[in-house]
């Protein structure tokens, strides 16, 4: 759950810095989604998301870091969101604590025949997919453990087969600079 929020937020500082020339105003959808009521369903399918690539790819706990976030042959958490959310739905663990009623609705709605629940799956699945999506188009491979056989470094996003642990190492950079420029100034 701590790395699907890392990745809505990043998700939007990316819509704020592409919108920055206008003023910048979440639509009510997207307010609803990324920072309001909605937000815990969209974090939970990305943490449902991750946790199927984990469990698929057969990564220790050590490897977690591992997981792509893109990769080719739909082999990352974007082509879980896009081929079967659902299943990663089913494979997440049933914990009454750490989220289990968001995961009964998503179940529930998902499966639905009315469309305002069906609505709601369409809108957090897409949300999900398209936070993840965002994400992977603008990592680029810092970390240096595996990556899957055919990723290029060279390719498209898709492709590059960037992971969860190359997000963590250019939020941990990105977080180092601005404590220098803080100590520094600008000029650094």
């Amino acid at each position: 759950m701590v790395w699907a929020d890392l990745l809505i937020g990043l998700h939007v500082e990316a819509l704020e810095q592409s919108r920055q020339d206008r003023l910048f105003r979440f639509s009510e959808e997207e307010t609803a989604l990324y920072a309001g009521v909605d937000r815990h369903l969209v974090a939970f399918l990305i943490a449902a998301a991750l946790h199927e690539r984990i469990l698929r790819l057969d990564l220790s706990f050590a490897d977690a870091v591992f997981v792509p976030l893109a990769a080719p042959h739909e082999e990352g958490v974007t082509g879980t969101l896009r081929r079967s959310a659902y299943n990663a739905l089913e494979l997440s663990p049933d914990l009454e604590d750490q989220g289990g009623a968001s995961r009964a609705l998503l179940m529930c709605d998902a499966l639905s025949s009315h469309p305002d629940e069906r609505l709601l799956w369409d809108r957090v699945r897409t949300a999900a997919l398209t936070v993840v999506d965002t994400v992977a188009r603008s990592t680029h491979a810092r970390h240096t453990g595996p990556r899957r056989p055919d990723a290029r470094t060279d390719g498209p996003y898709w492709e590059r087969g960037s992971t969860i642990g190359d997000v963590l190492l250019g939020e941990q950079q990105r977080r180092d600079l601005d404590r220098l420029s803080e100590a520094w100034g600008e000029e650094y």
